[in-house]
This record gives structure tokens, C-alpha cells and sequence, in this order.
């Protein structure tokens, strides 16, 4: 393969359902050793276009490329046992009559049988299994069953991996080690993966690059660092991460007037002087300053552990959101300082006469 080459590459595809449109013109690429996410709310269209990818439906226009082979056009469509692809679904759909091992060499049929065995037991080991391979998948704990499945698409040694919501079953401590325990494996392997998710806090701990999708569009293609910071739209920055958002005025170059005071930083998109912008603030840009001078009133509190995120009503009716060390535990109704420290300012530009 030619390293400036992707590994996938799905280009202009539109994907629709009688009259319904679900993937519009639907642009990005993987090099190898990627893991990549589709990211986004129920029902925009993320794992349609995974099985798009996969060879489980067509495309109206468009192409997909592996290792820069069409599989997927208006008139071409290989299937999906000839795209040199591993899938792992959101049920594992494991087979229950098969113990762990055989489950993990069921597409290693044309290997030698000891070739097949060794395959087996390196991605046993690989996924920390051993001791349970002679086991049945109800003999086992769903972390246990998610990996077996993680092992078997592996086993066959695919281009490209593709995970369709993979610990969408799992309780939230176990998925959450479970994210990490799969990045490692699959960097360990050099896997170039796909993954579809709705859980951003899964995206971020996964992905290399990060697709964020909205009714069959894509939003942004990024790292998950410039999709949390800059984010490329209204809907992206609503979706990703917490936060709010407050009028305000360009003063200035860098320098926005608000309900929080002259805020200065850099613009995360040029606007002019007088223009009106909608400005996005994170939890961790707002301080709590007991003496503070700034008074904001609090309406609703989450509690998180070490930290409490804070619902507050500015002076000025606006509302934004504060993450206070849960050392600081104010009542509803109360008034307390606080103190913007923004320097990277997201603006969205609402009216942009000078």
C-alpha cells in the first residue's frame, strides 16, 4: 500500500431510503493504523454509513474506497466478504453453542489446524482470555463476551475493522475501561478501525479522528482536541462537551463585550468590529471567586464527585454553566462570585455589520 494512500476512503456519498436521504455527501478518509469514529445523536445516519462501508446496503452516488479499491459506487457494490473487513456488533452475536475459542476461530476454517490454534491463542492472550477459553458465552461476564467478539473479528486479519456501538451493553465503569483496553489492542495490532458511538466520552478515548454527524451530514473530520475547542458549527459545539451560549459584541480584534465583561482571546473564527456574535463557554472557562465582585445566581447543581457543574443565571438573564470543587456546595437560589478565565473564544458570528 502506498503510505500516502488511505486506508479508507469514503468520498461524496448519498445514501437514501425511497424519498428519505440519509448520508449527504458524506466525505472522509483513515490512513492505516487509524481509528476513526462517527459521532452523533440517534437517527443521524452514522451506522447506515457504517454499513455502507461494511457492504450491508448500496449508495445512490459517491464511492468508497479501500486501500484504494472501489467497493462501494452507484454501479459497483463488492460484498462484504470481499472487503478484506472484520465487524464487531453492538449484541457481540456471538454463537452460543460455540465455547470461546471456537467462537474466535470461526473464520479461520482455510487455515492448518495448527496454524488456526496458534491464531486462537495469541488473540486470547492478546485480549486476556486464556483462562476462559473452554467457556460458553453465557459461562461469561459481558466484558468477557465483548472482547471474544473484539478477537474474533480480529482473527482473520482485516484491512479494516469496523464496531458498531460495542459497549453500548456495558455498565458505565466497565465501558469506560473497556474503551482503553480496545485502543491498545487495536494499536498494538496496527488495526485501522471504524467506530460509531452516540457516548462522545467513548469518541474521545478511542479516536484518532472524530466525524461528527447531524442529519445525515458531516459536520467536522477532526482530532477530538480541535472538535472540543474549535468546533466547526452551532450544532457540533452543542453537542460536544457541556457549555452555553451568551451574546456578544466585537469590540475589538480578539476583545468580545458580554454579559461576563470584556472578554479578550483569540477568535476562533474572524469577525469584524461590531459584529454580533453567539459566544460558547465550558464549564472550566467560569471560576468560582468567593469575594468576587461578579455575582451570578445558581439554579441547578450536578453533582460529580470531586467537582459540581453548576447551572447560573448571569445578571443579565443569560445563563451559563461552572465547574466548582465539590468542597464548594452552594444552594439553589444562592448568589455566589465568579470569574470568566476564556482566552480561546468559539464565536458564532449572528450579524457581522460593522
Amino acid at each position: 500500500m502506498n503510505q500516502s494512500q488511505p486506508l479508507l476512503s469514503v468520498e461524496q456519498v448519498c445514501k437514501s431510503f425511497g424519498n428519505r436521504q440519509v448520508s449527504k455527501n458524506i466525505e472522509f478518509f483513515l490512513q492505516k493504523g487509524e481509528i476513526g469514529c462517527l459521532l452523533g445523536p440517534s437517527g443521524c445516519g452514522k451506522t447506515t454509513l457504517l454499513r455502507v462501508i461494511a457492504g450491508f446496503e448500496s449508495i445512490q452516488s459517491g464511492a468508497v474506497r479501500i486501500d484504494g479499491r472501489i467497493v462501494s459506487s452507484s454501479t459497483t457494490s463488492e460484498p462484504p466478504e470481499r472487503r478484506a473487513i472484520g465487524m464487531v456488533f453492538q449484541d457481540y452475536a456471538l454463537f452460543p453453542h460455540l465455547c470461546v475459542s471456537e467462537n474466535v476461530g470461526f473464520g479461520l476454517g482455510k487455515l492448518p489446524k495448527s496454524e488456526r490454534q496458534k491464531r486462537v491463542g495469541d488473540l486470547l492472550c492478546l485480549v486476556g482470555l486464556e483462562e476462559v477459553a473452554n467457556n460458553y458465552p453465557h459461562e461469561i461476564s459481558g466484558g468477557q463476551q465483548q472482547r471474544v467478539a473484539l478477537a474474533r473479528a480480529l482473527a482473520p486479519q482485516p484491512e479494516l475493522l469496523l464496531l458498531d456501538e460495542p459497549f453500548s451493553n456495558l455498565d458505565a465503569l466497565l465501558r469506560e475501561r473497556l474503551t482503553v483496553e480496545v485502543r491498545d489492542i487495536l494499536k498494538e495490532l496496527g488495526t485501522t478501525a471504524l467506530l460509531v458511538t452516540h457516548n462522545q466520552h467513548e469518541a474521545f478515548s478511542v479516536a484518532d479522528k472524530i466525524g461528527v454527524l447531524f442529519d445525515g451530514t458531516m459536520q467536522q473530520w477532526d482530532d477530538a482536541h480541535s472538535i472540543y475547542h474549535n468546533p466547526a458549527s452551532l450544532e457540533v459545539a452543542k453537542f460536544v462537551g457541556e457549555g452555553s451560549l451568551i451574546s456578544g459584541k466585537v469590540e475589538a480584534p480578539g476583545k468580545i463585550n458580554t454579559a461576563l465583561g470584556l472578554l479578550e482571546g483569540n477568535f476562533s473564527t474572524p469577525c469584524l468590529d461590531g459584529c454580533s456574535v453567539d459566544l460558547l463557554i465550558r464549564p472550566e472557562d467560569i471560576l468560582h471567586v468567593e469575594d468576587e465582585s461578579m455575582k451570578a445566581r445558581v439554579l441547578k447543581k450536578s453533582f460529580r464527585g470531586p467537582n459540581i457543574v453548576y447551572l447560573l443565571q448571569l445578571p443579565s438573564g443569560e445563563r451559563c454553566q461552572a465547574l466548582v470543587s465539590s468542597h464548594h456546595n452552594h444552594r439553589i437560589g444562592e448568589e455566589i462570585g465568579i470569574l470568566p478565565e476564556v482566552d480561546n473564544l468559539i464565536v458564532f458570528p449572528k450579524d457581522c455589520q460593522p
